[in-house]
């Protein structure tokens, strides 16, 4: 995994436009990608050691002190820009993209600067944000002097009895949180709870249902956002120990996401509700950063709330949908290493603020690969190639699959099996000598009494074969997958992302 998210951060520099003062031009919206930029460089610098070089760093830092240094500290094209003039808006997407930059910078670079920027955008917040949740952008000191934006999904027209907040506020609560968390700010911990208490109520429901205004084909709803609102409820309840929140979007996770949000190989719709932008054969158009969502709100509700059978919902999406869908171009570096929106529903794209997502996703979920408790356990939670200073992983996927750890410290290891491995197949070997199975829920424990100094702990098991179809939503095309383990070995009829499928093969 380090390796594609090395492409990606190249790709990540690649984006700059050295014309344009290296501000990444070409994609949904300079503002929007900036704070993209810095989120996901922070963090892959902080989970793989990836090195941005200091003269694509200070340019970027000037980039984002120019597009937040309005009175309002919104995340915005700049107006006083000549060539960013006739694109400036008010971007209530950017509430979210603002505090996920200055917190990064706050996390890896103590930036006294970023602190109090974060700061001006939460008072903005607070003094914007209505009782009713809705957002009066009124209230902003540069309205009526930069137009607001077009856009339908951030629509909160007074008068409705219900209006879709996740494209504005929802979308932002995990950056408010993560931005407390950061920094202890008190009025981000206010403002953060005024937005759960509005989305608890009008986002979810308790029994995990989807909302049915989310899915009116007259709601202009948008997937990642929706996604990222789920995910700030929870970390907003795992903050504040409120099990309602964490109970209603770990009920949503199981009994809704599958059916509206994302299908089992990683295919995730653009638009949620009314289709917006379809495919040529009318069905919504995907995009990658929504399947990050899914794998990385999998990754906390395993490690975080206690569901670690999701971890093989993590395993899959990862292995399924965004290893085989980064693209590849040597000849193309805007190209070479990214993900994006894409009309094939296996196919791939390169959009900035999408591939930054996804990079964002990864991160974390690479810097969970191997855990180690306060107690000194070690657990190895995803079969992924990696290594720490407790452990040396690899994976191996031929005629079986195999796990191997190299343990840096006698301690006990905790070796987590894919719920689908079966079993009876199951060989747990340390220097060649069989171990015997101890369980711990979805864990085998190895203790440090068992594995001689300097062994190696091998665990093998089958990988089964097994066939599923996908069916896109409005087109009614039939995808036919044949998995082995969590991967797709093949496809019918063939797709860009997987091998060609073999008839009786």
């Amino acid at each position: 995994m380090e390796e594609l998210l090395t492409l990606a951060g190249k790709c990540h520099i690649a984006w700059l436009d050295p014309d344009e003062d290296l501000m990444p031009t070409g994609g949904y919206e300079v503002a929007h990608d900036t704070g993209r930029w810095w989120d996901a460089m922070l963090r892959l610098e902080n989970a793989t050691g990836f090195a941005i070089p200091a003269e694509i760093e200070a340019a970027m830092l000037r980039n984002l002190h120019r597009l937040m240094g309005n009175p309002d500290a919104l995340l915005m094209n700049d107006p006083s820009v000549e060539w960013l003039k006739e694109k400036a808006r008010i971007n209530p997407h950017n509430f979210r993209e603002g505090l996920l930059a200055v917190t990064s910078l706050v996390r890896f670079r103590d930036s006294a600067w970023a602190r109090e920027t974060g700061h001006r955008l939460l008072k903005t917040m607070d003094r914007c944000l209505q009782s009713d949740g809705r957002f009066d952008f009124t209230r902003l000191v540069c309205w009526g002097k930069v137009p607001h934006t077009d856009d339908p999904s951030h629509d909160q027209k007074p008068g409705k009895p219900w209006f879709d907040g996740t494209a504005n506020s929802g979308r932002a609560l995990e950056a408010v949180v993560w931005f407390y968390e950061a920094t202890g700010d008190c009025l981000a911990l206010d403002v953060a709870e005024r937005i759960a208490r509005h989305h608890l109520a009008n986002t979810v429901n308790p029994d995990g249902s989807v909302r049915a205004e989310i899915v009116d084909p007259n709601n202009v709803g948008h997937n990642h956002s929706y996604l990222g609102t789920l995910r700030g409820l929870l970390l907003f309840g795992l903050l504040t120990s409120q099990s309602e929140y964490v109970e209603a979007v770990t009920a949503t996770y199981m009994n809704s996401l599958w059916r509206h949000n994302i299908t089992e190989s990683g295919w995730t719709p653009h638009d949620l509700g009314k289709t917006r932008f379809p495919d040529e054969k009318g069905d919504p158009v995907g995009e990658h950063a929504s399947c990050g969502d899914v794998a990385q709100l999998a990754l906390w509700l395993a490690l975080r709330a206690g569901h670690t059978e999701l971890l093989d919902d993590v395993e899959r999406l990862v292995r399924a949908r965004l290893l085989p869908s980064q693209t590849v171009d040597e000849n193309n570096p805007r190209q070479h290493g990214a993900w994006g929106v894409y009309s094939h529903p296996f196919g791939q794209g390169s959009t900035l603020d999408v591939f930054a997502a996804v990079t964002h996703s990864l991160a974390d979920i690479y810097q969970h690969v191997v855990t180690r408790s306060a107690e000194g356990v070690v657990s190895v939670n995803l079969h992924f190639d990696i290594e720490t200073p407790w452990a040396t992983v690899q994976t191996r996927r031929s005629e079986k699959g195999r796990l191997i750890v190299e343990p840096k410290q006698r301690s006990e290891v905790r070796l987590r099996v894919p719920g689908w491995a079966p079993r009876e197949t199951l060989r747990l070997e340390a220097w060649g000598n069989p171990l015997p199975l101890r369980w711990e829920g979805h864990y085998l424990i190895v203790s440090s009494r068992d594995v001689p100094a300097g062994a190696a702990l091998e665990l093998a098991y089958d990988l089964p074969l097994r066939e599923t179809t996908e069916v896109m939503p409005v087109s009614r095309r039939e995808f036919r997958l044949t998995w082995r383990g969590d991967e797709v070995a093949a496809c019918d009829p063939e797709v860009p992302i997987y091998p060609v499928f073999v008839k009786g093969g």
